[in-house]
């Protein structure tokens, strides 16, 4: 039995201690490890608590972040996503002119304006389009590439794409458009050296653009004599 007797748990009967001294220092020695493990695991507890509360501090909709950033209490629930009907969409100029066209797998310049760099058909409630319209242009875009009109992984710049017709033809709707559109003078040039040089082409377009302007032009001369 050990009643009666006075022993250290923590003596090592295999250290050698000369004297007192270098047994207090020993011993002072393995406390100040065991107190630096300690510390070292007090450290990485704490550490790991602040790296939590900024994980919540940085959340937008957490309750810590908006204490942290003194800001009052907005919704209870979380923001949800919601679609907007096809009467409410806000279309573009050139998304109201191309929805009015009818998209044939011939109508190159037109397809590309529905396609992402990558060559994937763009969803509805980016390009506008009516459930039928957007059918539609599905079943072109794959017909145009079965025959090899457009490519597959990338989309054609606005330069390369040409419909499948008469390129004299196609060039005097682009230079009319840009007529129309933007009163380019040297697109109107070059669709009065055309229709000199080339008279069977279409240019009612251009000229009833022309009649137009020229009457405008008429009646503002005779406000201005009045």
């Amino acid at each position: 039995s050990a009643a009666g007797h006075d022993i250290d748990p923590y003596w090592n009967p295999f250290a050698e201690v000369e004297d007192l001294k270098s047994q207090v220092t020993a011993e002072f020695d393995e406390y100040a490890r065991f107190v630096s493990v300690a510390e070292a695991k007090r450290t990485n507890i704490h550490i790991k608590k602040r790296m939590r509360e900024a994980l919540k501090q940085s959340n937008p909709y957490s309750e810590e972040h908006r204490r942290f950033h003194g800001r009052e209490r907005g919704f209870d629930q979380l923001p949800k996503p919601f679609r907007i009907t096809d009467k409410h969409w806000e279309r573009t100029p050139l998304q109201s002119k191309l929805g009015k066209e009818v998209i044939t797998w011939r109508d190159v310049d037109i397809i590309q304006h529905f396609m992402a760099d990558n060559g994937y058909i763009l969803p509805r409630r980016t390009t506008t389009l009516t459930l039928k319209q957007q059918r539609r242009l599905v079943k072109a875009v794959r017909t145009a590439q079965r025959m090899s009109l457009i490519p597959y992984q990338w989309r054609l710049q606005d330069y390369q794409a040409m419909p499948l017709m008469d390129p004299l033809q196609w060039m005097v709707d682009r230079l009319t458009d840009q007529v129309k559109e933007q009163k380019d003078r040297r697109a109107s040039a070059m669709l009065q050296v055309m229709m000199d040089r080339y008279p069977e082409l279409n240019f009612s377009r251009f000229l009833a653009d022309k009649k137009r302007l020229k009457t405008m032009a008429e009646e503002q001369a005779a406000r201005t004599d009045s």
